[in-house]
């Protein structure tokens, strides 16, 4: 019986140190859509670094292939890195509105950057970002200019054409007041840890960078949605809804202070703009904004297996591809 134990003990201490090292030095990722194609394509099995842009000390220690963690109680802190993100890599991050998620998305703009979409053609600061080799439209003509698309990151535009905007970085300072725009500064203070709330005639909402939609979509369960408002006793609000208005701004508190007790506030971390290659079928920054620093994860290495999602056979030509 103490030999049974002993091998239950070591068996778990060798499982932990596996899932350890998942989470700091190497992970596996399948890829479930075709947004990168045709440099990644759906059913591509990625073996990816964790410390090429500084490993993090891991919060949580993740169940392969489920939404089960377990909290490591360490310190939040992230080592120096062997590179800086740059533009044009293929980079591994977590999904700013539900960070089960993970998602490789192509870096387009950096902190500080300025970005536009004119006719489908990027341009970062001002100079033409070509279509990466093996990027593609799966539609022939692009969206008109007049179309104003309610899912694109704040109103920009559309997926074919997007007003400009830049991307925030380390040190940028924002005013905190009553004329501010709430869907840019708002998730920003989230992504940094700040405490924002709604406090109205004794009903307090407090604001966050999960989408119930995404919540749903992952979990399939609709129970999720009694947390958001308009659903009576509510609790929580993303930033983007359309249910906030410039008039409720007045009412928010930060960290317990009233909004007028604060004037600005300095960012803490810096900022990317990810967009698929496969420009058409791509859910990225023009339809959900930024990706916090905190949330970049690392870079896909190699494809070493692919199974083709239609008729499960496996790509064998995939394997040893290496993502660029």
């Amino acid at each position: 019986m103490n030999n049974l134990v002993k091998e239950i003990k070591s068996l778990s201490v060798l499982i932990l140190a596996i899932l350890f090292l998942k989470e700091t030095v190497v992970e596996l990722y399948i890829v479930p859509t075709s947004s990168m194609e045709k440099n990644i394509l759906r059913g591509d099995m990625l073996i990816g670094s964790r410390y090429i842009y500084g490993m993090k000390v891991p919060q949580k220690i993740w169940v392969p292939f489920t939404a089960i963690s377990l909290p490591t109680f360490l310190p939040d802190y992230r080592f120096p890195a062997f590179k800086e993100v740059e533009r044009g890599d293929v980079v591994v991050f977590e999904y700013p509105r539900d960070n089960v998620y993970k998602y490789v998305k192509r870096c387009i703009g950096l902190p500080g950057d300025k970005v536009r979409i004119d006719n489908r053609t990027v341009f970062v600061n001002d100079k033409e970002y070509l279509l990466p080799d093996g990027g593609q439209f799966s539609s022939e003509n692009p969206t008109s200019e007049t179309y104003l698309d309610e899912n694109i990151f704040m109103n920009l535009g559309n997926k074919d054409n997007l007003k400009e905007l830049i991307i925030p970085k380390k040190g940028d300072t924002y005013n905190i007041n009553e004329e501010m725009n709430w869907e840019l500064i708002l998730p920003l203070l989230l992504f940094e840890g700040n405490k924002v709330e709604l406090v109205f005639n004794d009903q307090k909402l407090t604001f966050t960078n999960e989408d119930p939609y995404d919540l749903y979509r992952r979990t399939g369960d609709r129970a999720v949605f009694n947390d958001f408002v308009p659903l009576p006793n509510a609790s929580l609000i993303n930033p983007w809804m359309s249910l906030m208005k410039k008039e409720y701004l007045k009412y928010i508190k930060i960290n317990d202070l009233n909004i007028q007790e604060i004037d600005t506030y300095t960012l803490k971390q810096n900022y990317y703009w990810m967009m698929g290659d496969n420009r058409d079928n791509s859910e990225d920054s023009r339809f959900w904004g930024f990706v916090p620093e905190s949330h970049i994860l690392g870079q896909p290495i190699i494809t070493w297996f692919s199974i083709d999602f239609e008729s499960y056979l496996p790509r064998l030509s995939r394997i040893g591809n290496v993502p660029n």
